[in-house]
């Protein structure tokens, strides 16, 4: 069977949207459903964040030490416990990375969003070749969005955001949830920036392999391109994203022994059913890693 007909037949029977891109990164062989078609990123607009991060940093701009306090303002709902930690915490840069990326934590990724500056992560996708690949919101923007806050100021949106979150009130936003004025991908691009990150390319060859050792202790979409893979038998790095109707995850995965290596870029839109669309992901994911690996 084809790799493009496995993915295919992942995709059929899903009240949604999903597009898949995987390449074997030793062979070359590739194919991708949808792979062209912009999708919102959720949570992994966090790895082109990543990937600026390291690259200010070899430029001098940024310190992986440099010191941060945590104050009550700078507290996000949503994924992620610097919510819940004590005003006047501070730690290191360093330290707010791995809470991104490992934790998908919202309030650390605003902070590192804020020092590196969104339209710097722009021009350095489009740099790379990732002209469709944009980043316009953080996290606490499209957390107002899902619930419809607008008319107010950001004090009062984001009190109003805990509250909600308490409440585990429904979505009333709209633009989040599509491909206008969001955070936007495609399957191939990601894919891309996980070629390049795993070439060295996307920055310097040690900031690049620090990213995917930080990737590589991911604690979020277990049931997502994991689920149904060997854990034993595989090294596994990604970054996930996920909210109402969306469910995305992106990453390496690496075969102990031969150490060969894929990549594999997914994401969901418009799910009626978001645990289908995990399972449509990890069937994809069964699927591909037994072609790869006979």
């Amino acid at each position: 069977m084809s790799l493009e007909r496995i993915l295919r037949e992942a995709a059929d029977g899903l009240d949604g949207v999903l597009g898949v891109s995987v390449k074997h990164h030793e062979s070359g062989v590739a194919a991708s459903i949808n792979g062209a078609e912009l999708f919102p990123t959720a949570s992994v607009f966090k790895l082109p964040v990543i990937v600026e991060f390291y690259r200010q940093v070899e430029a001098g701009g940024l310190g992986l030490d440099d010191r941060f306090v945590l104050r009550e303002r700078d507290k996000v709902p949503g994924s992620g416990i610097l919510k819940e930690l004590s005003e006047g915490l501070e730690l290191s840069l360093r330290d707010f990375l791995e809470l991104m990326m490992i934790l998908s934590d919202n309030t650390a990724t605003d902070i590192v969003t804020e020092r590196v500056g969104m339209e710097n992560v722009n021009a350095t996708m489009r740099e790379l070749g990732l002209t469709r690949t944009v980043v316009v919101h953080d996290c606490r923007d499209i957390l107002f969005d899902l619930i419809g806050l607008d008319g107010l100021q950001d004090e009062e949106k984001t009190l109003e955001l805990f509250r909600a979150e308490a409440r585990r009130e429904r979505i009333g936003g709209t633009w989040s949830l599509g491909v206008e004025g969001n955070n936007v991908t495609t399957p191939e691009e990601m894919l891309r920036l996980l070629e390049l990150i795993v070439e060295g390319k996307a920055a310097g060859r040690e900031s690049c392999d620090a990213i995917l050792e930080t990737m590589g202790r991911c604690q979020t979409g277990e049931y997502r391109i994991a689920k149904y893979l060997p854990r034993k038998d595989i090294e596994f790095a990604h970054k996930t994203g996920s909210i109402p109707g969306i469910r995305n995850d992106v990453g390496v995965v690496t075969i102990r022994g031969t150490g060969e290596r894929y990549l594999i870029s997914c994401f969901t839109k418009a799910a009626s059913d978001v645990y289908a669309a995990e399972e449509a992901i990890a069937l994809a994911s069964r699927s591909v890693y037994e072609l790869f690996t006979g």
